[in-house]
Protein backbone atom coordinates (compact mmCIF):
# COMPACT_ATOMS: atom_id res chain seq x y z
CA UNK A 1 0.00 0.00 0.00
CA UNK A 2 1.27 3.43 -0.84
CA UNK A 3 0.80 6.30 1.57
CA UNK A 4 -1.73 7.94 -0.72
CA UNK A 5 -3.78 4.76 -0.98
CA UNK A 6 -3.74 4.46 2.81
CA UNK A 7 -4.89 8.02 3.18
CA UNK A 8 -7.61 7.61 0.58
CA UNK A 9 -9.00 4.64 2.45
CA UNK A 10 -8.58 6.42 5.79
CA UNK A 11 -10.57 9.42 4.72
CA UNK A 12 -13.18 7.33 3.04
CA UNK A 13 -13.87 5.20 6.09
CA UNK A 14 -14.06 8.20 8.39
CA UNK A 15 -16.19 10.32 6.15
CA UNK A 16 -19.29 8.56 6.62
CA UNK A 17 -23.57 5.21 13.06
CA UNK A 18 -27.22 4.73 13.03
CA UNK A 19 -28.91 1.37 12.60
CA UNK A 20 -29.96 0.38 9.10
CA UNK A 21 -33.72 -0.05 8.75
CA UNK A 22 -33.69 -2.08 5.52
CA UNK A 23 -31.47 -2.94 2.60
CA UNK A 24 -31.24 -0.11 0.05
CA UNK A 25 -32.82 -0.91 -3.31
CA UNK A 26 -31.52 2.08 -5.31
CA UNK A 27 -28.23 3.94 -5.52
CA UNK A 28 -29.86 6.98 -3.90
CA UNK A 29 -31.11 4.90 -0.98
CA UNK A 30 -27.70 3.30 -0.57
CA UNK A 31 -25.94 6.66 -0.52
CA UNK A 32 -28.36 8.01 2.10
CA UNK A 33 -27.97 4.90 4.25
CA UNK A 34 -24.17 5.01 4.17
CA UNK A 35 -24.15 8.71 5.07
CA UNK A 36 -26.45 8.05 8.05
CA UNK A 37 -24.44 5.03 9.17
CA UNK A 38 -21.14 6.89 9.44
CA UNK A 39 -22.31 10.42 10.28
CA UNK A 40 -21.36 10.13 13.97
CA UNK A 41 -18.30 7.90 13.63
CA UNK A 42 -15.16 9.66 14.86
CA UNK A 43 -12.78 6.67 15.07
CA UNK A 44 -12.41 3.19 13.59
CA UNK A 45 -10.22 0.23 14.45
CA UNK A 46 -9.92 -2.91 12.33
CA UNK A 47 -7.76 -5.75 11.17
CA UNK A 48 -7.06 -5.86 7.45
CA UNK A 49 -5.61 -7.95 4.66
CA UNK A 50 -4.39 -6.03 1.63
CA UNK A 51 -3.82 -7.53 -1.81
CA UNK A 52 -2.12 -5.41 -4.45
CA UNK A 53 -2.58 -6.84 -7.95
CA UNK A 54 -0.25 -5.47 -10.57
CA UNK A 55 -0.46 -6.61 -14.23
CA UNK A 56 3.35 -6.66 -14.45
CA UNK A 57 4.49 -7.77 -11.00
CA UNK A 58 1.69 -10.05 -9.80
CA UNK A 59 0.07 -10.11 -6.35
CA UNK A 60 1.48 -8.77 -3.09
CA UNK A 61 -0.46 -9.73 0.06
CA UNK A 62 0.05 -8.11 3.46
CA UNK A 63 -1.99 -7.87 6.64
CA UNK A 64 -2.07 -5.85 9.82
CA UNK A 65 -4.13 -3.46 11.92
CA UNK A 66 -5.40 0.05 11.37
CA UNK A 67 -6.70 2.80 13.65
CA UNK A 68 -8.29 5.91 12.15
CA UNK A 69 -9.62 9.11 13.71
CA UNK A 70 -11.20 12.18 12.17
CA UNK A 71 -10.25 14.23 10.38
CA UNK A 72 -6.94 12.80 9.07
CA UNK A 73 -5.29 10.82 11.87
CA UNK A 74 -4.24 7.28 11.08
CA UNK A 75 -1.99 4.43 12.14
CA UNK A 76 -1.53 1.57 9.67
CA UNK A 77 0.69 -1.23 10.96
CA UNK A 78 1.72 -4.03 8.57
CA UNK A 79 2.70 -7.40 9.97
CA UNK A 80 4.44 -7.18 13.34
CA UNK A 81 5.31 -3.51 12.86
CA UNK A 82 7.35 -4.31 9.77
CA UNK A 83 5.99 -1.19 8.12
CA UNK A 84 3.97 1.66 9.55
CA UNK A 85 2.17 4.76 8.28
CA UNK A 86 1.40 7.14 11.14
CA UNK A 87 0.08 10.70 11.18
CA UNK A 88 -1.28 12.92 13.91
CA UNK A 89 -2.81 15.16 11.27
CA UNK A 90 0.18 17.47 10.96
CA UNK A 91 3.30 15.25 10.99
CA UNK A 92 3.59 12.08 8.94
CA UNK A 93 5.94 9.16 9.66
CA UNK A 94 6.59 6.28 7.26
CA UNK A 95 8.66 3.54 8.90
CA UNK A 96 10.33 0.50 7.33
CA UNK A 97 11.69 -1.90 9.96
CA UNK A 98 13.97 -3.85 7.58
CA UNK A 99 15.83 -0.66 6.69
CA UNK A 100 15.39 0.91 10.14
CA UNK A 101 14.41 4.04 8.26
CA UNK A 102 11.84 6.71 9.04
CA UNK A 103 10.67 9.18 6.41
CA UNK A 104 9.23 12.17 8.24
CA UNK A 105 7.04 14.90 6.79
CA UNK A 106 6.97 17.84 9.22
CA UNK A 107 4.15 19.60 7.42
CA UNK A 108 1.42 17.24 6.35
CA UNK A 109 -1.73 18.45 4.65
CA UNK A 110 -3.98 16.19 2.56
CA UNK A 111 -3.93 17.48 -0.99
CA UNK A 112 -7.14 18.11 -2.88
CA UNK A 113 -7.94 16.38 -6.12
CA UNK A 114 -5.87 13.26 -5.64
CA UNK A 115 -6.52 9.75 -4.38
CA UNK A 116 -6.38 11.05 -0.82
CA UNK A 117 -9.36 13.32 -1.39
CA UNK A 118 -11.64 11.12 -3.48
CA UNK A 119 -13.02 9.38 -0.40
CA UNK A 120 -12.77 12.41 1.84
CA UNK A 121 -16.47 12.64 2.45
CA UNK A 122 -19.06 10.00 1.76
CA UNK A 123 -21.73 12.54 2.64
CA UNK A 124 -20.74 14.26 -0.63
CA UNK A 125 -20.63 11.03 -2.57
CA UNK A 126 -23.00 12.27 -5.28
CA UNK A 127 -20.81 15.32 -5.86
CA UNK A 128 -17.60 13.32 -6.17
CA UNK A 129 -18.71 10.12 -7.86
CA UNK A 130 -21.10 8.53 -10.28
CA UNK A 131 -22.60 5.85 -8.07
CA UNK A 132 -23.93 2.50 -9.24
CA UNK A 133 -25.67 0.05 -6.92
CA UNK A 134 -24.28 -3.30 -8.08
CA UNK A 135 -25.85 -5.52 -5.44
CA UNK A 136 -28.19 -5.22 -2.45
CA UNK A 137 -27.18 -8.34 -0.53
CA UNK A 138 -24.47 -7.54 0.26
CA UNK A 139 -24.55 -3.85 -0.62
CA UNK A 140 -21.98 -3.23 -3.34
CA UNK A 141 -21.34 0.26 -4.70
CA UNK A 142 -19.25 1.09 -7.75
CA UNK A 143 -17.88 4.64 -7.54
CA UNK A 144 -16.47 6.36 -10.60
CA UNK A 145 -14.82 9.75 -10.01
CA UNK A 146 -16.52 12.62 -11.83
CA UNK A 147 -13.10 14.28 -12.24
CA UNK A 148 -9.80 12.68 -13.20
CA UNK A 149 -7.56 11.76 -10.30
CA UNK A 150 -5.13 9.15 -9.06
CA UNK A 151 -7.45 6.22 -9.57
CA UNK A 152 -10.04 5.01 -12.05
CA UNK A 153 -12.63 3.56 -9.73
CA UNK A 154 -13.52 2.41 -6.24
CA UNK A 155 -15.80 -0.43 -5.18
CA UNK A 156 -17.23 -0.62 -1.67
CA UNK A 157 -18.68 -3.82 -0.29
CA UNK A 158 -20.70 -3.44 2.90
CA UNK A 159 -22.31 -6.07 5.11
CA UNK A 160 -25.95 -6.19 6.24
CA UNK A 161 -25.25 -3.47 8.84
CA UNK A 162 -23.40 -1.36 6.26
CA UNK A 163 -20.08 -2.00 7.98
CA UNK A 164 -17.27 -1.69 5.45
CA UNK A 165 -16.22 -5.17 4.38
CA UNK A 166 -13.88 -4.52 1.45
CA UNK A 167 -12.56 -1.54 -0.51
CA UNK A 168 -11.15 -2.05 -4.01
CA UNK A 169 -9.22 0.75 -5.72
CA UNK A 170 -8.12 0.63 -9.37
CA UNK A 171 -5.43 3.15 -10.32
CA UNK A 172 -4.78 4.66 -13.79
CA UNK A 173 -2.24 1.90 -14.53
CA UNK A 174 -4.80 -0.83 -13.80
CA UNK A 175 -3.11 -1.90 -10.57
CA UNK A 176 -5.76 -3.02 -8.10
CA UNK A 177 -5.60 -2.65 -4.32
CA UNK A 178 -8.11 -4.79 -2.42
CA UNK A 179 -8.39 -4.20 1.32
CA UNK A 180 -10.45 -6.72 3.29
CA UNK A 181 -11.44 -5.49 6.77
CA UNK A 182 -12.27 -7.68 9.77
CA UNK A 183 -13.27 -7.13 13.42
CA UNK A 184 -14.08 -3.49 12.71
CA UNK A 185 -15.02 -1.33 15.71
CA UNK A 186 -16.75 2.02 15.21
CA UNK A 187 -15.94 4.87 17.62
CA UNK A 188 -13.08 2.85 19.07
CA UNK A 189 -11.28 4.63 21.93
CA UNK A 190 -8.04 6.33 20.91
CA UNK A 191 -5.45 8.58 22.54
CA UNK A 192 -2.93 11.06 21.18
CA UNK A 193 -0.22 8.42 21.56
CA UNK A 194 -2.07 6.19 19.08
CA UNK A 195 -1.11 8.63 16.34
CA UNK A 196 2.38 9.56 17.54
CA UNK A 197 5.32 7.56 16.23
CA UNK A 198 8.31 6.96 18.52
CA UNK A 199 11.42 6.87 16.34
CA UNK A 200 13.46 3.72 17.11
CA UNK A 201 16.97 4.15 18.47
CA UNK A 202 19.53 4.32 15.69
CA UNK A 203 16.96 4.73 12.93
CA UNK A 204 17.92 6.67 9.84
CA UNK A 205 15.54 9.64 9.75
CA UNK A 206 14.92 11.28 6.40
CA UNK A 207 13.23 14.65 6.74
CA UNK A 208 11.18 15.02 3.57
CA UNK A 209 9.74 18.45 4.38
CA UNK A 210 6.14 19.08 3.38
CA UNK A 211 3.61 16.77 1.80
Amino acid sequence: MTFRTALAVTLGLLASSAAVASEPTTAAEAVAAVEAKYADVDAIQAQFTQTVRNPMFGDDVQSGTVTLARPTKMHWSFGDGEREFVTNGSTMWIYTKADNQVIQYDSFTPAAGGAESLLTSLDNIDELFNVTLVSTSPTVLDLTPKEEGQFKSVQLVLDADLMVDTVTIVDPYDSTTLIDFDAMVLNAPTTDSTFRFEIPEGANVVNAGSM
